[in-house]
């Protein structure tokens, strides 16, 4: 196990992972601080705001990359048939690799959140549940690219299938949101459609709901919120860890 996570991390270094992503959240925060400076009221609001939106997509993108780049390299060069010609089981090959992925993308979360706290004034309880929903919000993506990764084995179409899965989490609730208001200003309504969606946004986790730029500003208003992210946490992390589990020990090497 510990072979395998000095193996993910040195991969990191190798692939430039850790200065890509920081050099590009660092280009991000630049750019929302100028953009905070042009606005007439709230600009420290505005630039935490900017900041933390991109950087909050940056990473997520940035691990999906590395994560499906990694798991293909690791296919091709045979390197996981290698690994498990060693005394370790396959649940083991995968939780490390999972936790090899969970400790470098909290090596980029960390330079984060500090560069938050530094440099902008900042609710410091909210700006905490935004590092740990942040967190948890990345371990999913994470767990379901490895996962996508298994199961296709190839980068491209992962990467393709872990961003489509990233892109309707995040905007599952403004699909949801808009049937409503719809259906409420309007005659028309979506019917098939709209429940389709609507049990499509409990499938799928809400990732709109996970680190939302406002709490770091004006602190967490609703409780009932943080609930919602950690129920969604504890059924799609273990759901997806054991589907990893399932589908990886069919496989014939």
């Amino acid at each position: 196990m510990k072979s395998i996570l000095k193996y993910i991390l040195k991969n990191g270094l190798r692939d430039r992972l850790y200065l890509g992503l920081l050099t590009f959240i660092a280009l991000a925060f630049a750019v929302s601080i100028f953009l905070g400076s042009t606005m007439m009221v709230e600009q420290n609001q505005s630039s935490i705001a900017y900041a933390l939106g991109t950087s909050r997509t940056i990473l997520s993108l940035g691990m999906i990359l590395f994560v499906c780049i990694n798991v293909a390299r690791a296919f091709d060069n045979k390197e996981i048939e290698f690994i498990l010609s060693k005394p370790i089981s396959r649940e083991q090959f995968i939780l490390g690799y999972l936790l090899g992925f969970f400790i470098a993308n909290l090596l980029i979360l960390l330079p984060i959140i500090s560069a938050v706290l530094l440099v902008f004034k900042v609710d410091k309880i909210g700006a905490l549940y935004w590092f740990l929903t942040t967190l948890s919000e990345n371990l999913i993506v994470i767990s379901f690219a490895l996962l996508g990764s298994l199961i296709l084995k190839n980068s491209f179409s992962a990467i393709l299938a872990s961003f489509g899965f990233y892109a309707v989490s995040r905007l599952m609730g403004m699909f949801v949101m808009t049937i409503d208001f719809t259906d409420e200003l309007t005659s028309a309504k979506h019917g098939e459609l709209g429940i389709a969606l609507k049990i499509l946004s409990v499938i799928f986790p809400r990732l709109d709901l996970f680190s939302q730029s406002s709490w770091p500003i004006y602190g967490v208003k609703d409780n009932m919120v943080l609930w919602v992210i950690f129920f969604q946490s504890t059924i799609y992390l273990p759901l997806m860890i054991f589907m990893a589990f399932h589908d990886f020990k069919k496989k014939q090497f």
